[in-house]
């Protein structure tokens, strides 16, 4: 904090600042030649009684000349009794002007303390006055005071002008509540606030976006009769636009209007700029007309606004018309206004067009900087030309515009999204080993690269590379390291990342729950989703639309539809309307649920609300429909997708091709396919995988094999789904050593067996009575990786059934079912028949008890076996009340 009293302020008179070595001139006895009229005349530097005067210029002043003037004057006035300070303030007052000068601040204050310390030269108020305001500029408002204190000191007067430059520094860099306390202490030093005084706070308010405390500083300015001008209104009709409160700013213009103050055409540019940023064109457009009826002419500004306004709207025409609108009022485009065309044309893909302008730009006049550069390389990225931004940035080079970080960030990036991540890094390298510091975004965007391909490992190693060059990671940063973990469901290490992140002193945001949610969602474990959003929200982080979108899709997924329903009222009642992410997820889920007609209904009312249908809302009604047969209905929704614009993708068609492959229509299957050929879409290996299983449930084996052959020659690599079609037709066929060659051919190109695999392959030779291999398959998979699931069991049971080895049958349903697996009632059934057929009535009746009480309902044939066991023991009655139990079941009826 500063101290509220500025008279306690005071810094020693020994006080010095740290020279730069730019400024570390020897004195020199050359003479400086100024202009004089139209002759060069060398003017010794003793005359200083005419440095005021002298035609000194100041554009064409260079640094290494102001200094050398400094070092011949210090040498000049060095040892006089009265030296000729004005000399020194108006060079100081030179330098400050030098706007190609970055340091030009510090060297004033670094060649003050040279003549006072050097050459005996004393300062006098003016001189304190251009010292406060370069450190104020160079935000070093504690060395402001200092110089302030000395002046106290030393005894000289306090102008307001002075003042107003420390409540301006104080304003900038310690914020407007402390501008406020050296505000009250102006009047102690002997000055009276002025407009300038005023307006320095309004500004600074508004700019905090305190707007009534600014409201009320006006009145209270009119109140002590400081009149307001047109700077006074301008700030406040700027700071209530950039909270977009329209309405208000032009109440304001209406009251400055009112008592007699005109708008100027700064005014107006706020409310153009104002206008346009809440996207109210029309407006801004009778604005400038509005303009122009009052007699104030647009310039450069107002029109620059409107057509950055109409490119970031996507409205090039618009943003045509109005440059060619202000080159036929006679105003230029400046570079501004052409960077706006540049920018609204890469972001619109329209690339030709803007590298045309690049070249209009230069036909004109107009130098690209690097800001057109880095926006044409930009769109040269996003359209994955990647050749031809890596020739643009020669192009730079050679034009003497140097790439600078943002420009190589954005070729990162454009690598990245490409999958040419090796690339990216190998750019990553050159521009460090070049000298140029890579910042934040060009390691975040190379991280979250990483992420994506999920070598998290990798991106974690460039993290610690941040931080040992001392470039700090961000949120952004730890989010891409969480969401990357998230999607390989590695949910522990999300959470260690997180902790990491917190304890860098980085709030997990939104963005950071969203993927942990999603991570839970994806997985299934619904509650620890539930439980993060509670956790968001105790933490004031509200879950938005993404948020509820993962929760719905999760427990959708599980058709868990009541939970579904209860957090879209949930959402809607939070303010957050659902999207068409939400109603994907949906319409996806009943259709899943096989709630087709209320997914079809789900979509229409979607439509209602505004929500156009995308390509994933359509792709799920299509598979829905196809899985049930109704290929008409999807064929509907297919034309009617195509009617909205919306183009099919592979997904479309393989929805058909599987559709049709199920009712055994493979002609019109082969028909989707030409099509989608036809329409440019390329088959994958989900479209072979449909067609090869429809020709093996056709038992049409070549046919199969040669669409194999086919996809393989396509660069289509097959899958296990493709092999374990082909092992299921030749195991209908009973084609033994077919198989044989199809499981090799399988294991050579890399793709293991799975449990679909052997399924078939134990069903399989159990149906050739080759029971033996079918039980070294059951143990070779106890062996593996690979663990035997229901369908084995079911298929083992049924097998050893069938090769009447029943009671092996018995013991292993008995020791499947304690191992918490649920076996369907015909596996019962198949060994209740097996064990009756034996005589093994007592084990039969077992059996049936153990289903019922597993709560089975047992099939009408395990009933019959009941009732035929129960005649042949002789339990007549117990056979009748079984009957009877069948009869008022609905089992059997009275006859």
């Amino acid at each position: 904090m500063l101290t509220p009293t500025i008279m306690a302020i005071q810094l020693p008179c020994s006080t010095s600042f740290p020279s730069k070595s730019s400024v570390s001139h020897q004195p020199s006895s050359r003479r400086i030649w100024f202009s004089h009229g139209s002759k060069h005349l060398p003017i010794p530097l003793a005359t200083k009684s005419q440095f005021a005067k002298t035609q000194l210029k100041t554009e064409s002043l260079s640094i290494d000349e102001a200094l050398q003037l400094f070092d011949e004057l210090l040498l000049s006035e060095k040892g006089k009794p009265n030296p000729h300070i004005p000399s020194f303030n108006e060079l100081f007052e030179d330098i400050c002007r030098m706007s190609n000068q970055k340091g030009r601040y510090f060297t004033v204050i670094s060649l003050f303390n040279r003549m006072n310390q050097e050459g005996g030269v004393y300062p006098n108020d003016y001189t304190y006055k251009i010292l406060i305001n370069c450190c104020c500029n160079v935000k070093r408002v504690d060395l402001a005071f200092g110089f302030f204190g000395r002046l106290i000191k030393e005894g000289m007067s306090t102008s307001i002008t002075t003042m107003d430059l420390l409540l301006r520094g104080v304003c900038v860099e310690k914020g407007v509540l402390e501008a406020f306390m050296v505000f009250k202490n102006v009047p102690k030093m002997g000055c009276k606030p002025q407009r300038v005084s005023y307006n320095i706070l309004l500004n600074g308010l508004c700019k905090e976006g305190s707007m009534k405390r600014a409201e009320k500083l006006l009145d209270e300015m009119i109140y002590l009769g400081i009149k307001p001008d047109v700077v006074t209104y301008s700030t406040l009709v700027n700071g209530f636009c950039k909270q977009g409160l329209l309405d208000k700013a032009e109440k304001i213009v209406d009251e400055m209007i009112s008592v007699g103050i005109k708008p100027n055409i700064m005014t107006y540019n706020i409310l153009l700029d104002g206008f346009c940023k809440i996207g109210a064109m029309e407006k801004a457009e009778m604005l400038l007309r509005e303009m122009v009826s009052l007699g104030i002419k647009p310039d450069v500004v107002s029109y620059s606004i409107l057509v950055d306004s109409f490119c970031k709207l996507g409205a090039m025409e618009k943003a045509e018309k109005m440059v060619h609108k202000m080159i036929s009022f006679g105003i230029k485009p400046n570079v501004v206004t052409y960077n706006s065309l540049m920018n609204g044309y890469c972001k619109l893909g329209e690339i030709e067009n803007a590298e045309k302008l690049v070249n209009d730009m230069i036909s004109v006049g107009i130098k690209p900087d690097i800001v057109t550069y880095n926006s044409l390389v930009d769109g040269l990225c996003k359209a994955g030309q990647m050749d031809k931004t890596l020739k643009l940035l020669q192009e730079m080079i050679s034009n003497g515009i140097m790439p600078n970080v943002v420009s190589y960030s954005i070729i990162v990036d454009g690598f990245c999204k490409s999958g040419e991540i090796k690339k990216a890094e190998n750019l990553l390298r050159e521009i460090i080993s070049g000298g140029i510091k890579p910042n934040d975004m060009t390691y975040n965007t190379l991280v979250d690269g990483f992420c994506k391909l999920g070598k998290i490992e990798k991106a974690e190693t460039l993290v610690r590379e941040m931080i040992s060059m001392r470039v700090k990671p961000t949120v952004v940063t730890y989010n891409s390291l969480v969401n990357g973990f998230c999607k390989l469901g590695a949910m522990e290490n999300a959470a260690k990342c997180v902790k990491v992140m917190i304890s860098r002193g980085i709030k997990p945001d939104v963005v950071t729950y969203n993927s942990l949610v999603d991570g839970f969602c994806k997985l299934g474990e619904m509650e620890k989703a539930e439980e993060l959003v509670h956790e968001m929200i105790s933490k004031e982080i509200k879950p938005n639309v993404v948020t509820y979108n993962s929760l719905v899709d999760g427990f959708c997924k599980l058709e868990a539809m009541e939970k579904v329903e209860k957090f879209v009222q949930e959402m809607i009642s939070r303010g957050i309307k659902p999207n068409v992410v939400t109603y994907n997820s949906l319409i996806d889920g009943l259709c899943k649920f096989g709630e087709i007609e209320k997914a079809e209904k789900l979509m229409y009312k979607m439509i209602s609300e505004g929500i156009k249908p995308n390509n994933v809302t359509y792709n799920s009604l299509v598979d829905g429909f196809c899985k049930i047969g109704a290929i008409d209905k999807a064929e509907f929704f297919l034309h009617e997708m195509i009617s909205g614009g919306i183009n099919p993708n592979v997904v479309t068609y393989n929805s058909f091709v599987n559709g049709y492959c199920k009712l055994g229509a493979i002609e019109n299957a082969a028909k989707f396919l030409h099509v989608m050929i036809s329409e440019g879409i390329k088959p994958d290996v989900v479209t072979y995988n449909s067609l090869v299983d429809g020709f093996c449930k056709l038992g049409e084996m070549e046919k199969a094999e040669m669409l194999v052959h086919e996809m393989i020659s396509e660069g289509i690599k097959p899958d296990t789904v493709t092999y374990n079609s082909l092992v299921d037709g030749f195991c209908k066929l009973e084609a033994m050593e077919k198989i044989e060659k199809v499981v090799h051919e399988m294991i050579s190109s890399g793709i293991m067996p799975d449990v679909v695999t052997y399924n078939t392959l134990i069903d399989g030779f159990f149906k050739v009575g080759a029971m033996e291999n079918a039980v070294k398959l059951v143990y070779e998979m106890f062996c593996g990786d690979i663990k035997p699931d229901i369908l084995t069991y079911s298929t083992l049971i049924d097998g050893l059934c069938k090769n009447e080895r029943v009671n092996v049958a018995k013991e292993l349903l008995e020791k499947v079912v304690s191992s918490g697996f649920e076996l369907d009632i015909e596996i019962y059934s198949k060994v209740m028949t097996g064990l009756t057929a034996q005589g093994e009535w007592d084990k039969a009746v077992d059996l049936f008890r153990t289903a019922v009480s597993n709560g089975l309902e047992p099939t009408v044939k395990m009933y019959r076996s009941l009732m035929s066991i129960l005649y042949k023991k002789g339990e007549i009655q117990k056979a009748e009340e079984v009957l009877n139990e069948m009869i008022s079941k609905g089992i059997l009826d009275d006859s």
